[in-house]
Formats: C-alpha cells, structure tokens, sequence
C-alpha cells in the first residue's frame, strides 16, 4: 500500500475510472437497443437473442475518518485510510478469462473458446464506443469471468 496522501489521488482514479467505464457499457447498450427498435419492421437475425448482457462490478470509494477533539465543544476530523470497495462476484469454477488486452484491437480468445462470441461483442462495443464519443473514449482491457454469473 501507498502511503494516504498518494493512495487517495489513486483510488480517487480508479473509482472515477470504473464510472465512467460503466457509462460507456451502458451507452452501448442503449445504442443496440435503440437500433433493434428502429429496425422493428425488417427482419431481424435470430442472434440478436445472444447478445451478450455483461457488467461491471459494483464498487465504492470508502474514506475512513479520525475524530480528534479539539476542546469542549470542537472536534476534527481527517481522513486516516481509503479503500476501493468491490463486489465479490460467486461463479463456481469459472476461470478469470482476458478477452481483449488495452495493446491488440481484437479477441484474445481463438474462435473455438467457449467465451469467444463475448470476446467478439466486447470488440464491437469498442467499435460503438469510440464511435458515439468522436474518438476520444472506449474500453480497452476488457477481463473477467465468462460464466452466468448473477
């Protein structure tokens, strides 16, 4: 561990991060959405039934404070440690699995591996959303586990 004064500024970070990931997932999936809906009178290909429906875990920035009394009535108080709470995902044995890393645009995953049709949405949603935020955002270094978890 960082010592506070340069943890903070990092945890700070990384739940910052996790937000505006979640965004950029959730916007993509209003795209899809939106587009299956305005495509109402065509035909529509039977795997949109498989899109895959991912998250991100829930996390919070936790602040642990010190009171310290400064007199009868008076007291301070100042952060003493931070912490990046995150949900504890339970998926059985389900393998921690790398779909795409933050340096190759593409599936890590070779077509036969059972989670391959996720490595390929994943690499869509990089599509949509570098696309929907004229180049200046997308997820990058999509990981996790590929099993039906709650």
């Amino acid at each position: 561990r960082y010592v506070l004064a340069q943890e903070l500024p990092l945890l700070f970070q990384e739940a910052n991060i996790l937000y505006w990931a979640k965004s950029l997932l959730q916007m993509t999936y209003e795209y899809i959405n939106l587009a299956i809906r305005d495509a109402a009178d065509i035909s529509i290909p039977a795997w949109i039934a498989n899109i895959p429906h991912l998250r991100f875990v829930e996390a919070g920035l936790t602040l642990i404070y010190s009171t310290t009394s400064k007199g009868p009535s008076t007291s301070a108080s100042s952060v003493v440690a931070a912490y990046l709470l995150e949900e504890k995902i339970e998926c059985g044995d389900s393998k921690f699995t790398k779909f795409i890393h933050n340096v190759q645009y593409s599936s890590l995953l070779e077509p036969d591996h059972d989670a391959f049709h996720i490595a390929e949405f994943l690499v869509f949603t990089q599509h949509i959303q570098y696309m929907k935020t004229d180049s200046l955002a997308y997820i990058s270094d999509y990981q996790g586990k590929s099993s039906s978890c709650p």
